[in-house]
């Protein structure tokens, strides 16, 4: 029977197609791993590589080999997080990564709460464009993400839509729009339009949105960022059409007014972005959290898997981490 260790061994040789790079990554010397192969062959009764001029070729054995050995690795560390969580339930972190329209609207109000609950856990919000936010995930700096719409497929990314996001007309104060319960988008056809740049998310959701429209608005001014728009649409430069949830209520009241716009389609999903393994408690149960937050602002929506003391708080953005500053751009934000 082989070991857990003979099979670290076996997916580094594997991933190498060297014993010598699979021993330094294993931390092993060379003669040891060419040892350790060697055992797991006897043990499996079938040659695993082929050695043609210095590099290994792995045999069909092997290719099969590889799948499960990859499964009974990934379980094994799942069982050695589950039984050093129990151990230190009360503690650890959680990075959570999102453009700054979610971390205010969403991410943000919940800290508090999070943190009366799990006064032992520290939560990391990560301030980052969507791109910047999935590659978080991806290479392991963040144990969760939150974005607008759907993130560019990758087989090691999980992606759940937790809820949609409608579309709204943003107005300033007194707009005769206002008077409106509802708008239909061929309504704003007379009123001059702001829109965010162009490869900005909610510039395409914006477009797609007033297809629907048999006459285009005009537009007036582009921003480079939603606080920017805000501010254009405050001024009484023009309207403009943002997800609901991309406006900070507490930042927008006082300066624009906002009605639903009726639309036939089915609304921006917000995606909870995770690596495909199973969370530590404390990140599971502040996922839950967001997807009760998130789901309760909107329509409730099951979760869709795409697969193509007080607790201490830190938000760091994206400067720290040498993106930039996501309150620059509307890019920043949302691409």
């Amino acid at each position: 029977m082989f070991q857990l260790r003979q099979l670290k061994i076996f997916v580094a040789a594997m991933e190498t197609l060297s014993f010598t790079k699979a021993a330094k990554r294993v931390h092993l010397s060379q003669p040891s791993v060419t040892e350790q192969i060697r055992a797991l062959e006897e043990s499996v009764g079938q040659a695993l590589f082929i050695r043609q001029n210095n590099r290994l070729q792995p045999t069909p054995a092997a290719e099969r080999l590889a799948i499960r050995a990859r499964e009974l690795l990934a379980r094994a560390d799942e069982a050695f997080r589950e039984v050093r969580e129990n151990v230190d339930d009360s503690g650890g972190a959680i990075r959570v990564a999102a453009p700054q329209t979610l971390c205010t609207s969403v991410l943000v109000p919940q800290l508090l709460r999070f943190a009366g609950m799990h006064p032992g856990t520290q939560v990391a919000v990560q301030e980052k464009n969507s791109m910047a936010t999935a590659q978080a995930v991806l290479n392991g700096t963040a144990d969760l993400g939150l974005v607008h719409g759907w993130p560019a497929h990758d087989a090691k990314l999980q992606a759940q839509a937790i809820a949609r996001d409608m579309p709204v007309v943003v107005m300033p104060p007194g707009h005769p729009l206002c008077q409106a319960a509802d708008i239909k988008a061929d309504a704003l056809a007379a009123f001059p339009l702001i829109v965010t740049m162009e490869g900005c998310r909610y510039r395409e959701y914006l477009e797609a949105v007033l297809q629907e429209a048999p006459v285009q608005p005009h537009i007036r001014g582009v921003a480079d960022s939603v606080p920017a728009l805000i501010q254009m649409v405050s001024a009484g430069l023009g309207v403009s059409i943002l997800p609901r949830m991309a406006m900070d209520p507490a930042a927008t009241t006082a300066c624009i007014q906002w009605r639903p716009l009726s639309t036939a389609g089915a609304g921006l999903p917000i995606c909870l972005l995770t690596l495909h393994r199973t969370p530590t408690r404390q990140v599971a149960a502040f996922i839950e959290m967001i997807r009760l937050a998130a789901t309760g602002s909107d329509e409730p929506m099951a979760a869709i898997d795409m697969k193509h003391g007080t607790g201490r708080v830190a938000i760091a953005d994206q400067e720290a981490d040498g993106i930039g500053d996501i309150a620059a751009g509307a890019d920043s934000a949302h691409r």
